[in-house]
């Protein structure tokens, strides 16, 4: 069984009205009907609304999120059933906030109507750094998440892309321009 590798050479850009970009390249090899979409999550973890969606061409892509919140249903009070990354156990909040959960999916797009269908499975993927996990979060307004071991994630309204990296401590920080993601397509 072949364990293949997409690499994502991360751009992360925010733009103006608060819209974040991920651009990268693929190494490995992905069928040409193989998109990356980005989806707010349930408090099971299911996915719910897809925001984003990129087509993986020559090896690279651009996945945009919008600018707008997610939709209401969709958000949840920033606390400990939105799955942080590294927090063992959950402290604490600044402030009172609503935040959608945003996870990444493969899926084959069979018909090659540039959306997801149906039939066309969703296989959930990570975007890791080398050295951490990459998590994307939505906030209602500025907010910073305490727990256990150190771990603090400063929010700012709007989307955020951090990097996640445990150690002995937890560090959690704004996602680098131009830092090279993975995403690793086991079997």
């Amino acid at each position: 069984m072949k364990v293949h590798a997409l690499t994502l050479f991360a751009a992360v850009t925010l733009a103006q009205a608060g819209a974040l970009s991920l651009s990268g390249t693929v190494g490995g090899t992905v069928t040409p009907d193989t998109r990356l979409s980005a989806w707010t999550v349930k408090t099971n973890g299911q996915p719910a609304e897809e925001l984003g969606g990129a087509a993986i061409k020559d090896s690279q892509f651009t996945l945009t999120l919008p600018a707008a919140a997610p939709a209401s249903e969709n958000l949840r009070p920033v606390d400990s059933r939105i799955s942080w990354p590294g927090i063992v156990d959950f402290e604490k909040t600044s402030a009172s906030a609503q935040a959608a959960e945003l996870r990444f999916y493969t899926y084959r797009d069979q018909n090659g109507n540039g959306m997801r269908d149906e039939n066309e499975a969703l296989r959930e993927v990570r975007l890791n750094t080398g050295k951490g996990v990459v998590f994307v979060v939505w906030a209602s307004n500025d907010v910073v998440v305490s727990g256990s071991k150190g771990y603090q994630a400063s929010l700012k309204q709007g989307w955020n892309a951090l990097e996640v990296e445990v150690r002995s401590s937890v560090s959690v920080r704004p996602l680098e321009a131009r830092t090279p993601l993975v995403i690793n397509l086991g079997p």
